[in-house]
């Protein structure tokens, strides 16, 4: 009987010594990101009979049966799929955003107000239209509205580019998570087959998952010896050990003409060659901004400019409408001589030369006096053609892409979209955040540490273990009692 005790007290003693330590290590982590609390799982040992009384089943002490972790696969879940809108969201607004500065209407100095002042000239031509110091006016006001767009263009494309960046730094931290996540399976796997439970290791890797989740959509499932394998859309990126990684092409965004005006970076599958099919996360929401993809099979689909390149796409077809409207209207005129002007070959000389934003210039060959100002040969006083002009500059509609407008009209409604995009992006971005917020709450009630909790236990816990510590004394009490009435 008194082995017995002795049995029940050892027994007793190490189950708890062994609950304040994982306790203790409990409220050491309550702060670590991705630590789920653990717990130690005590059982009954099974009756035996007593030594006097064979026929009586006695209690027969505990045993520790597993060291566990808090889990909840749906909340976890909810969790990671919330934390891939957020990030697309957040992508996407900082890009939309960079673009509103560029867009930022009314500001001094902004194409609205250029556009005003050459449109002005024409009409301050149309009133004097022999006067050089007018048709001097006009050609500056062409070069002021003219760099205007250039600049325009070229900050926009500075942001496309530090998109395509954005795009092969996520995917390159893809391929690395993927990797890291791959190792930790094997550590598992090795740990689990020998009998011991790899809760660390797991927090560790449902930290790496949470980091891939920011970037991409991901499915995951758990397969044997705890390994975890991985998914973006069907295609595999984890298996056990094995990773797929990820490569960047290049492919060509077309404007409205259908001409390429853009090369943005595409994520593909290494082993395949077919178009990663990203949903949600940082690289959606970057690769969102210069294009749309619509996928088709295991080939991809079409390719569609995106936010930043259909704004850019917009902006073309402003600059081409002008230079169009212009190098008409100068094509049918008489300069200042009451004759067209033409080139060496015949040819009218053009007012404007390049049909995009980023390319469109005054003809650096055109003189004050080749204007075409005048309506009808021989009248060099006559300013109806620069009057016509000013008109279809300020108040026609035209047809500008898929849309028949003033030219104003068009640019303010490019403006509006821009900042339509921007408010909805950040509409979204604030519910997503304070969702995620919610979730991540939940989730940590459910998985975390709670320090008044585990204080309580810790409490608990010692008290079992003096208890057990006294049951020793006792039996050693017993022990001497008998040696001495022996002797």
């Amino acid at each position: 009987m008194g082995s017995s005790i002795l049995g029940i007290a050892s027994q007793a003693i190490a189950a708890q010594q062994l609950a304040m330590q994982v306790t203790g290590n409990n409220m050491a982590n309550a702060t670590t990101p991705g630590y789920h609390v653990e717990s130690v799982n005590i059982t009954e040992n099974a009756p035996a009979p007593d030594s006097t009384m064979p026929s009586t089943l006695i209690g027969n002490g505990v045993t520790v049966t597993a060291v566990t972790r808090a889990t909840n696969a749906f909340l976890s879940s909810s969790v990671r799929n919330q934390t891939s809108a957020v990030g697309y969201y957040t992508s996407l607004t900082q890009g939309v955003g960079q673009a509103q500065s560029i867009f930022q209407e009314p500001q001094q100095g902004g194409l609205a107000e250029m556009m005003n002042q050459f449109n002005q000239s024409w009409l301050a031509l149309s009133q004097s239209p022999t006067s050089l110091t007018a048709r001097q006016g006009v050609l500056q006001a062409g070069h002021t509205l003219a760099s205007t767009l250039n600049n325009m263009a070229g900050t926009l494309s500075t942001i496309e580019n530090g998109v395509n960046n954005n795009i092969t730094t996520n995917v390159q931290q893809i391929n690395q998570l993927s990797q890291q996540i791959a190792q930790i399976n094997n550590q598992i796997a090795t740990v689990s087959t020998s009998g011991q439970q790899p809760n660390d290791l797991i927090d560790q890797r449902g930290q790496l998952l949470n980091q891939l989740t920011q970037l991409t959509n991901v499915s995951y499932a758990t397969g044997p010896a705890n390994s975890l394998d991985v998914y973006i859309g069907s295609h595999p990126l984890v298996t056990g050990e094995q990773t797929y990684q990820i490569n960047v092409n290049q492919v060509p965004v077309p404007n409205s003409s259908g001409v390429s005006t853009f090369t943005a970076n595409q994520p593909v599958w290494a082993d395949n060659g077919a178009p990663v099919q990203v949903q949600s996360g940082s690289l959606a929401g970057n690769m969102a901004l210069v294009y749309s993809q619509t996928v088709s099979g295991s080939t991809g689909g079409a390719v569609t400019p995106g936010y930043l390149t259909g704004y850019g796409q917009s902006l073309d077809q402003l600059a081409q409408t002008l230079a169009t409207t212009v190098n008409t209207a100068q094509a049918a005129g008489y300069n200042l001589s009451g004759t067209q002007s033409v080139d060496a070959k015949g040819n009218p000389i053009p007012f404007f030369n390049g049909t995009t934003a980023g390319t469109i210039m005054v003809n650096p060959g055109l003189a004050a006096n080749q204007l075409g100002a005048a309506s009808a040969a021989n009248s060099p006083g006559d300013g109806t053609n620069a009057q016509s002009l000013y008109n279809a500059l300020s108040n026609s509609s035209l047809t500008i892409g898929a849309a028949n407008t003033t030219l104003s009209g068009y640019y303010q409604s490019l403006v509006g979209q821009v900042g339509l995009d921007g408010q909805n992006g950040n509409n979204q971005l604030t519910d997503g955040q304070s969702a995620l917020t919610s979730l991540n709450n939940a989730l940590q009630s459910a998985t975390g540490v709670d320090l008044n909790q585990q204080s309580v236990q810790m409490i608990q816990e010692q008290q079992s273990y003096e208890a057990a510590a006294k049951l020793v004394a006792a039996q050693q009490s017993i022990i001497q009692s008998l040696l001495s009435a022996v002797g």
